[in-house]
């Protein structure tokens, strides 16, 4: 992919190729990071999800890049009005390292998000196991997740949200079983 501007490919036709060459340039020249991540603004959507798409691909291989960036991709996704956009930049996060103490906003964002039947299933599932991974930080906080968990209907729930749902409510009830076995 020929070097130019970020916003004049993500308006074009893209598929997997162009962001891939993307994130390659990114890579090549660490500077256009910046460049890249403005466009998670634009105001055209397409441009602001595709964006999105491509700074995903990128956190994947560096997430150096986005560490920083992390409070403000909380902040973004709770904010994202646009599904695919909003599936995105949760990816982003539940792809970086948790930091204690952990954003109480955001876990009540996920912990409303993810039996939602506003937002989708890609979102739903993401808020799922990132309220698992903020709630391995706070272990206090297990408990109220296992209950939304317990609680939920799942013939009210994707098939996909249900998966999920039983894969975390495992890993709550094995983590609880081995710590009173420490004891």
């Amino acid at each position: 992919m020929e070097a130019g501007s970020f916003k004049e490919t993500l308006s074009g036709k893209l598929g997997r190729q162009m962001v891939d060459g993307i994130v390659r340039q990114v890579e090549e020249t660490p500077a256009r990071f910046s460049e890249l991540y403005s466009l998670l603004d634009d105001e055209d959507s397409k441009i602001s999800w595709r964006a999105a798409w491509a700074c995903e691909k990128l956190c994947l291989k560096y997430p150096e890049f986005f560490l920083p960036k992390r409070e403000e991709l909380m902040e973004r996704a709770v904010r994202c009005m646009h599904d695919g956009q909003k599936r995105l930049l949760l990816n982003m996060v539940y792809l970086l390292p948790v930091y204690e103490p952990i954003s109480v906003m955001f876990l009540d964002f996920c912990l409303s998000a993810m039996l939602s039947p506003n937002e989708s299933v890609a979102v739903q599932a993401v808020c799922m196991k990132l309220a698992y991974s903020l709630c391995l930080k706070e272990p206090e906080l297990m408990g109220e997740l296992q209950a939304y968990l317990e609680n939920a209907e799942p013939e009210y729930l994707s098939t996909a949200v249900q998966c999920t749902r039983r894969t975390i409510l495992k890993k709550i009830r094995k983590g609880r079983n081995n710590s009173l076995s420490e004891l």
